[in-house]
C-alpha cells in the first residue's frame, strides 16, 4: 500500500495500519438555501474503516453533505466531535481539512505531468527527493499509468484524470477520501480500473464515501449504504 512512511509538519507517520483509530462524529447536520431545507438534523459517525456509498438523486443534497464533511461548506448548524470534545466550525474545519479528501466528479488537475500532480501534497512534507521519488513510482504502478508520468494531465482521459486525482490524495494519507460521482462519464474499462483503485483505499485504512444515484456499484467492497431523500438520511442494507 502507499501507506508506510509520511512525514507530516515534522512527524513521521509509520504504516497507516500502526496508527490509534480515527473517528468524528457530526450531529443535528442542517442546511438551507434559498427557503429550502437541503439537509434536516443529520447525524454521520465516520472512521476510517468506512467504506460507505451514499446514493439519493440529483440535488437531494450528496454533494453538499460531502462538502460540509471534508471542511469546504459551513453548514448552518452542527455539532462535530472528536477526540472526545465538542469543536466549533473554525476549529473542525481545519480539523478536517488536514484529514480528509474531497473529489469531484470532475477533478482538477494542475498544469504539469502526472508526476508533478502526484507529487503535489508531498511537496508539503519534509521528505526527501529520493523518497518522493519512490512514493510517486509507487504511486503511478498502482493506478497503472507509469507509462504516462511524464504526459501533460490536461492531455488524460476522464478515466485516467480521475484515478490521478485518486493517487493524488492516496499518497498524503488522509483519514477519509470522499469521491462524489467518480465513475461519471467514464467508459467500462476505466471504471473498472478506479474500482480496484477505490477497494485498495479500503486495504490502506483510509476511510472512503462513494457518492452516486446508481446503487447499482457491486464490485466495490461497501460495508454501509446511506441514502438521502428530501433533506433526510436512512441506512439501507448493503
Amino acid at each position: 500500500g502507499l501507506g508506510d512512511v509520511y512525514k507530516r509538519q515534522g512527524c513521521v507517520f509509520m504504516n497507516l495500519s500502526l496508527q490509534q483509530d480515527w473517528s468524528i462524529n457530526f450531529n443535528h447536520i442542517a442546511v438551507q438555501r434559498q427557503h429550502r431545507q437541503v439537509l434536516t438534523d443529520i447525524d454521520v459517525h465516520l472512521t476510517d474503516k468506512d467504506f460507505i456509498l451514499l446514493t439519493g438523486h440529483n440535488g437531494s443534497g450528496k454533494s453538499t453533505l460531502l462538502r460540509i464533511i471534508a471542511g469546504l461548506l459551513k453548514p448552518d448548524h452542527a455539532q462535530i466531535m472528536y477526540s472526545g470534545h465538542i469543536k466549533s466550525w473554525p476549529q473542525a474545519k481545519n480539523f478536517l481539512r488536514q484529514h480528509i479528501c474531497y473529489l469531484h466528479q470532475h477533478p482538477y488537475l494542475f498544469q504539469g505531468s502526472v508526476f508533478d500532480n502526484i507529487a503535489y501534497g508531498l511537496h508539503q512534507k519534509k521528505i526527501s527527493r529520493q523518497a518522493l521519488n519512490a512514493r510517486v513510482k509507487q504511486a503511478l504502478e498502482a493506478i497503472s499509468l507509469e507509462h504516462l508520468a511524464d504526459r501533460d494531465s490536461r492531455e488524460l482521459s476522464g478515466g485516467e484524470k480521475q484515478r490521478v486525482a485518486i493517487a493524488r490524495s492516496w499518497i498524503i494519507a488522509p483519514r477519509l477520501i470522499l469521491l462524489d460521482e467518480p465513475f461519471a462519464n467514464m467508459d467500462k474499462a476505466s471504471r473498472f480500473q478506479c474500482y480496484q483503485l477505490i477497494n485498495q483505499l479500503k486495504n490502506d485504512n483510509i476511510g472512503v464515501i462513494v457518492t452516486s444515484h446508481d446503487p447499482q456499484q457491486g464490485e466495490l467492497e461497501f460495508n454501509q449504504h446511506i441514502h438521502l431523500y428530501q433533506g433526510k438520511m436512512s441506512h439501507k442494507t448493503i
